[in-house]
């Protein structure tokens, strides 16, 4: 299997659990403890389906390739999520948050070389 679809998949996966916590967290905004009012919450469901269809493909990336690799590229997710928090959920990025992404992003290129 080619290393770059695996590698992508991985990424796919990581955009779609980022979508996962966004929805988890829409969702947590009318989170009750009556079951009943919970089994309405589409949001939080919804999150919790991204979740497991991310888990999906990268169940399937870690067939064809080393933990070691794969497990690196999921902290994308936290790059994604950052972004997807400050479009849909207006929270702000400061100079932290960018030097933590940058600080990411050159991790997961030095663990895969």
């Amino acid at each position: 299997m080619d290393e770059w679809i695996i590698v992508l998949v991985t990424l796919f996966a990581t955009v779609i659990g980022a979508f996962g916590s966004l929805y988890l967290k829409k969702g947590a905004a009318h989170l009750d403890f009556n079951l009943k009012k919970q089994f309405k919450n589409f949001k939080l469901f919804f999150g919790l389906f991204l979740f497991l269809f991310s888990s999906v493909f990268y169940v399937w990336a870690l067939r064809f390739a080393d933990l070691s690799i794969i497990y690196p590229i999921t902290s994308f997710s936290y790059i994604w999520v950052c972004l997807l928090s400050v479009k849909f959920l207006n929270e702000r990025m400061n100079i932290y948050k960018w030097f933590g992404i940058f600080l990411i992003l050159m991790g997961v290129f030095l663990i895969t070389r």
